[in-house]
């Protein structure tokens, strides 16, 4: 009989072929043939046996293994899975809404926290400036106090200078003249144009008024006293903005609390008039964040 060497060749017909088809559904196409192959394959078989030829080993058969594998595969790459439910338009729109009010939150938080910290910066700003007032009005003072000391001293000399000229003691009143500070020396100079001999020949005022009267002590103590006026007014601005900034963070804390309570309600548009309210308050924060002064 012609047909004994072709159990062999069935076998190896009935083998799965080395490369499978990507798709699944032509998988499942292929692995149904296979079978049906592998079963004609089977009887042909045993009806060679029955009629006594001899057949060669049969492989084990895999087909059920490969089968479960397949399924397997299907199964972890979706094929079976049921198609997507078209998304609710509400869904969709809620959807929306979380990510505005996740990026309101956000923005709110960051401005939040930098009003927060400038306001502390310009508190820390306005205590310096107003230490630095203080210590300048006290340098002030005491520059003050000299320079009345030496007014006072330069004072009681031309009185005396004065009392010698209109006793006519000229060797005292020479004596005293000689010895004029140099501030007063100079302002007398300016202030007696012509040489004196008695009270009748005194000028109006007295050298201590003239502007040639000139104290470096009363000098120093007048600009410490504006510079500790300035410090002042500085410190007063620096308490202003630093109040300006606590405002803008209670602004700020309004949309984190807006955008926080707009997820909690189920009408939706409850949530769209607070979202919106949320994104208005933030938008009038950062314009107010932006515009105040900065401290780094």
């Amino acid at each position: 009989m012609a047909r004994g060497p072709q159990p062999a060749a069935n076998a190896q017909a009935g083998s799965l072929p080395r490369r499978l088809p990507r798709s699944p559904q032509k998988r499942r196409s292929a692995a149904r043939a296979h079978r049906c192959h592998r079963r004609r394959t089977l009887h042909r078989d045993r009806g060679t046996e029955s009629a006594g030829v001899p057949q060669p080993p049969q492989p084990p058969d895999d087909d059920d293994l490969l089968d479960d594998v397949h399924e397997v595969v299907d199964e972890v790459l979706g094929t079976h899975l049921p198609p997507p439910e078209p998304e609710d338009p509400w869904e969709r729109r809620a959807r929306r809404l979380d990510t505005v009010t996740a990026i309101l939150l956000a923005v709110a938080a960051v401005a939040t926290a930098w009003a927060t910290f400038q306001s502390s910066e310009w508190s820390g700003a306005q205590s310096d400036r107003l230490a630095d007032a203080s210590t300048e009005r006290a340098e002030s003072l005491r520059a003050s106090s000299r320079a009345g000391e030496i007014e006072e001293v330069d004072t009681a000399m031309w009185l005396q200078w004065l009392q010698a000229t209109a006793q006519g003691d000229t060797r005292r009143a020479k004596f005293l003249r000689e010895r004029f500070p140099e501030r007063l020396a100079v302002a007398h100079t300016a202030w007696a144009q012509e040489p004196i001999t008695g009270l009748d020949d005194l000028p109006e005022g007295t050298p201590l008024t003239r502007p040639e009267y000139v104290v470096p002590e009363r000098e120093r103590a007048d600009v410490l006293a504006a510079r500790a006026e300035r410090r002042q007014a500085d410190s007063q601005d620096a308490s202003t903005n630093s109040t300006r900034f606590v405002t803008t963070a209670l602004v700020l804390a309004l949309v984190l609390f807006f955008a926080g309570i707009a997820t909690k309600f189920r009408d939706p548009r409850l949530q769209v008039a607070l979202v919106g309210l949320a994104a208005l308050t933030c938008v009038a924060g950062l314009v107010r964040v932006l515009s105040l002064p900065h401290l780094l």
